[in-house]
């Protein structure tokens, strides 16, 4: 592997990124949205007040052509950029003020001219891009960002590289996953999550997807389908079986889970809103389930309508709700536990 310094100007960067030269669609990229507005405020501050901003790493996309590569750690601040120049977000309150230190050719009294330095200070609260004085656009625009471009890379080499530099910072577990999984699983997931059932029917809140929560939960439907001996469905569990499937699993186990998640999709009606228990908790199950459902000669309108009525023994204190989901529900036994009333609930046996 090799690595090169070099250096991308904010203006550089925005023209390269609508050309498509830098594309922010690597597998082991977190999902975009992770600032807040204050963090994105706060790099444009840092900017404009002349701090360090960290270096970023892109894959190099061509040889012997360093504008085209793969953001690999720096998409956040890319993005940011890109964003607050196109007027995509304002600043947020009480941002410090930035002072800007201009040279002036003064006149003396003897007609002498020289150079003096005077600071002018900007208000930059609350204000977008084209909203800023003339000089901070420019300031903003002809920023240096340090990128370091990596080149002559297997898939291993960027794994470890991704792993080094995000070692101690808040990468969730389920995020880090993804780097365990590799490129190819990485995808799988990414297409199951744009799918219509995880887009509309699955109950996952902004920050659970933003944190990578849809994809632990199609990684927990596939430890109960395929022949893997899972402990527990927790994250740790969960990172153990990325390793695991990613050297087991063949072309045709995530066609099979593809045809499980359509299927589930079917078997769903469609409404306004995501019904608030198609969550994590529940989804592994009632995906497994069609297993059961195909075996026994249930039609999917059918078997939507026995998640229904498991849905709604929710309200009347059904027991998989009381005794198998809450605290410790990821555990082996409550994770076995609701499988086996799920099922009992549709061959229609009775509890002994």
């Amino acid at each position: 592997m090799q690595v090169r310094e070099k250096k991308f100007t904010v203006k550089s960067i925005i023209e390269n990124t609508e050309n498509g030269n830098i594309t922010y669609d690597h597998p082991m990229q977190r999902k975009p949205g992770q600032w807040d507005k204050e963090q994105q405020s706060l790099l444009i501050h840092s900017i404009l007040a002349g701090y360090a901003v960290p270096q970023t790493y892109g894959l190099q996309l061509y040889d012997n052509y360093d504008y085209a590569f793969s953001v690999l750690d720096g998409k956040q601040r890319f993005t940011t950029v890109y964003d607050f120049v196109h007027d995509g977000f304002s600043l947020v309150d009480d941002m410090p003020v930035v002072t800007i230190r201009k040279r002036h050719v003064i006149t003396d009294d003897n007609g002498n001219k020289r150079g003096k330095f005077v600071n002018h200070e900007y208000d930059i609260s609350n204000k977008k891009f084209s909203e800023l004085d003339e000089t901070l656009k420019e300031t903003i625009k002809d920023f240096p960002f340090t990128v370091m471009l990596l080149s002559d890379c297997t898939d291993e080499d960027i794994e470890n590289q991704f792993f080094r530099l995000n070692n101690g910072t808040p990468l969730t577990k389920d995020q880090k996953t993804r780097v365990i999984l590799g490129d190819e699983l990485a995808q799988f997931l990414d297409t199951q999550e744009q799918t219509e059932f995880f887009n509309k029917k699955a109950y996952f809140t902004n920050n659970q997807r933003k944190h990578g929560e849809v994809q632990t939960c199609i990684l927990q439907t596939l430890m109960l389908i395929m022949d893997y001996s899972y402990k527990d469905l927790s994250n740790n569990a969960v990172m153990d079986f990325a390793d695991w499937f990613r050297k087991n699993h063949k072309p045709s186990d995530l066609e099979y889970c593809a045809d499980i998640f359509s299927k589930l999709n079917e078997a769903v009606p469609e409404s306004k809103k995501p019904h608030k228990l198609m969550k994590k908790t529940n989804i592994p199950i009632l995906a497994y389930h069609i297993q059961t459902a195909d075996e026994i000669g249930m039609e999917m309108d059918e078997y939507g309508k026995k998640i229904q009525d498991l849905f709604d023994s929710y309200d009347t204190g059904g027991e998989y709700f009381q005794d198998y989901c809450g605290a410790g529900s990821y555990k082996k036994d409550k994770v076995d536990a609701r499988l086996a009333y799920f099922e009992r609930m549709l061959r229609g046996e009775s509890r002994e």
